[in-house]
Parts: structure tokens; sequence; C-alpha cells
């Protein structure tokens, strides 16, 4: 996945020409300093008030906040790419920044965590790993988070906590001395208190409730209701511009934006028969992606699992989409009106 191409423009003494030419529109903006050198990358809602406001041509800043650093004197050229949705934004950033900054060096980022849980298992047990390795659901902030979903979890389903690897016995001694066998808190497969059966049968329920709709209204505090099976999973974030609407599709915890679909309202139904989710390769997006996620706006935009049939994803996408967007009882025009736009 390369960076975005951005347009630059030089400085060359005269930064007030320079930013004339640049867009009042929301984007991405990246300020370059001697040799090429990136000084400054974010996203804007204005890409000219941005860029003036760090090369000393913002507006006055009011008595006792600080001002911003002026980087006039070091700055060499602005560069910008437009991009009108929220997603999109944060999408270019993380492409522009990712050859700049490692994810493991940047402070605004934290490796997410994840719930393993594998009904296929001999005796299945949930447990916190990486994105990768099996079924796993999330994503969690971190270790911390997805150790208290587990323990949540566990109070749902008495699956086993334990790592233990036994043969079904009612008097085995590894059983007999649990605790949690002892209060009734797990199935207790090891003393054959269920069968293997019944004990894969429990897994597969809390598999299913671990991947249940997002509205799920029995989910306890530790678990947030947006968590969702992430292993070979398809999700989609829908991101809502002014007018159109983009649907990135994700799959493996990559955002595969070479196969993103924008539309207008009315189209919304063509856009999403032609997503795709094609295999691809690299680090996953997990690092930024689970961030976004946690957010009010990132939780409103994911669509995941994908329904399999092509009318109940139009479905979900549309319940993804600011009320700006709905479709009128009346029928007629869906997209939004001027007042509104």
């Amino acid at each position: 996945m390369s960076p975005p191409a951005l347009a630059f423009v030089p400085l060359a003494g005269d930064a007030a020409g320079a930013l004339a030419r640049v867009p009042s529109a929301p984007g991405v903006g990246q300020i370059l300093g001697p040799e090429g050198r990136s000084l400054l990358v974010n996203v804007a809602s204005n890409l000219r008030r941005w860029a003036g406001s760090h090369l000393g041509l913002g507006r006055p800043v009011p008595p006792g906040r600080r001002p911003r650093t002026n980087l006039a004197g070091i700055a060499t050229a602005i560069g910008w790419v437009e991009a009108d949705g929220a997603f999109r934004q944060r999408l270019l950033y993380e492409r522009l920044v990712a050859p700049l900054v490692p994810p493991s060096s940047r402070r605004d980022l934290r490796p997410p965590a994840f719930l393993h849980l594998d009904p296929s298992e001999r005796f299945p047990r949930a447990s916190v790993r990486g994105a990768e390795g099996g079924p796993v659901f999330g994503p969690f902030r971190d270790r911390r988070a997805a150790e208290k979903a587990r323990d949540a979890l566990h109070r749902l389903f008495p699956l086993r906590p334990c790592d233990s690897a036994f043969e079904p016995d009612p008097a085995l001694p590894l059983g007999l001395g649990c605790l949690y066998a002892q209060v009734r808190s797990c199935a207790a497969p090891c003393l054959a208190r269920v069968s293997e059966e019944e004990y894969r049968a429990l897994a597969v329920r809390a598999a299913a409730w671990l991947a249940g709709p997002s509205a799920r209204e029995d989910a306890p505090a530790a678990v947030p209701a947006m968590v969702s099976s992430v292993e070979d999973g398809r999700a989609v974030v829908v991101d809502a511009g002014r007018r159109e609407i983009s649907l990135f599709p994700v799959r493996r915890g990559r955002v595969l934006e070479e196969a993103a679909a924008t539309a207008g309202p009315a189209e919304l139904e063509a856009a999403v028969g032609r997503l795709d989710w094609p295999d691809a390769d690299g680090p996953d997006d997990w690092s930024w992606l689970g961030a976004w996620l946690r957010s009010p706006r990132g939780r409103a935009s994911w669509v995941s699992p994908c329904p399999e049939s092509g009318g109940a994803l139009v479905a979900a996408v549309r319940a993804a989409l600011p009320p700006r967007f709905a479709v009128p009882a009346r029928g007629g025009n869906v997209g939004p009106t001027r007042e509104e736009a």
C-alpha cells in the first residue's frame, strides 16, 4: 500500500501566494522543510486555514493561549490531498505517516488485543492473543480490556479458564482440586460433568454471542457491543461525505482501499454490488483501525459481520449512514437537502 500522491506548491519566499493556491477543503496536509523532509502531517477540515496557522498567517491567537509553532522560516513547500469523508481522511493520513513513523514509535497508538475462541477444538477455551492465530474476536483497546471481556464472557458461558491438557474422568485430581469446578463457574469437562459434544456446543454459543449483532442489548460493560469476528471476516467501513458515500472493504484487519466503492445515495445498491474483498499481504491496520472503531463515529461506521445476501448488506450499510441520508417515507431523492449540506 503506497502513500497517497499529494499536490505540492513551493513557498519560494512567498508564503501568502502559495497559501492562496491551497484549497479551502477538508483533507490531509503536509509541510516540507529543507531537503524535502517532512515537518508536519495532519488531517484538516480546511487545508488552507490549517497551513496558514503553521506559517504565521493564521488568525490571531487569543490572549493567554499558546500560539502554534511558526514554520515559515524553514518550510519549503505545502502538500495536500483532498478527502471528503472522515474515514478517508484518516486512511490517507495513516498511509502517509506509515513510512515516516513506524507504529511502534507512535505514542497515540496502542496495539489492540483480541479474544481467541475456536469451537472446533476438543475443549475450547477463550484466551487473549493478537489478531493472527485462529478465530479471534475484537478489537479491544489493549490486553487488559480483552482480559476483562474474557472474564465477562466466562460469567455468561461456563467455559474452562485453564489451559490444562486432560482426559475427562469424574475422579480426576486436576479437576477435583480446581476452584472453578468447585464453585461451578466452569462446566468442568475435565470431570465429565458435560459431554465433549455438549461442551463444544457451549463454545459455539459463546462464539456466536461474541460475533452477534452490534445492537446486542445483553452485552456486559466489559464487552463492547461492536466486537465481532475478525479472522478472515469481511467488514465494511461506511464513510459518508457531504454528498457521496464511500464503502471501504476490510479483510483480516486490512483496509482494501483499492477495492473501495463510491457513489451517491441513489446509487448505493450498485456500489454495494461492486464491493470485493481480495486477498492482501503486508501488515494489518489494526493498530489505527482499532482506535478508529473505539470512537463514536467509528463504531457507527462499522458493518460486521457482513450479511451474505446483497439486500441485507444494503440495509446494513443504510443503517450505518447519518440521518441526512435516510430514505424518506414518500420516496424521492435521498441526498441531503441544501440546509443539511
